[in-house]
């Protein structure tokens, strides 16, 4: 369990730490629970360059459906971390 935890805190670093690099904003401002629109200022194309550079980054194809649905950091998180064990046990998101 430990080490999922752990490869679910690595993502996420990666994940706000590729988003830092991209955004004008400080990475301390950038959280799990940042909104793209309200807090990042994401328009839709800032979506298309952000699903390019997290797809490079992480060698993964972001599903269209799941990106369409994204709303904070966190959404773009899970993402990340379901596109990566796509081909593993299937992960359900309960916290919708």
């Amino acid at each position: 369990m430990q080490s999922m935890q752990a490869a679910d805190l690595e993502v996420e670093s990666q994940v706000i730490k590729a988003l830092s690099e991209y955004f004008p904003v400080g990475r301390r401002k950038i959280e799990r629970g940042s909104r793209l629109v309200e807090d990042l200022y994401v328009d839709s194309m800032s979506i298309v360059e952000i699903v390019m550079l997290l797809n490079e980054e992480f060698n993964v194809e972001l599903p269209a459906a799941e990106v369409a649905g994204w709303k904070t950091v966190d959404d773009i998180v899970f993402s990340v971390e379901f596109s990566q064990c796509a081909g593993d046990d299937v992960v359900e998101r309960t916290d919708l």
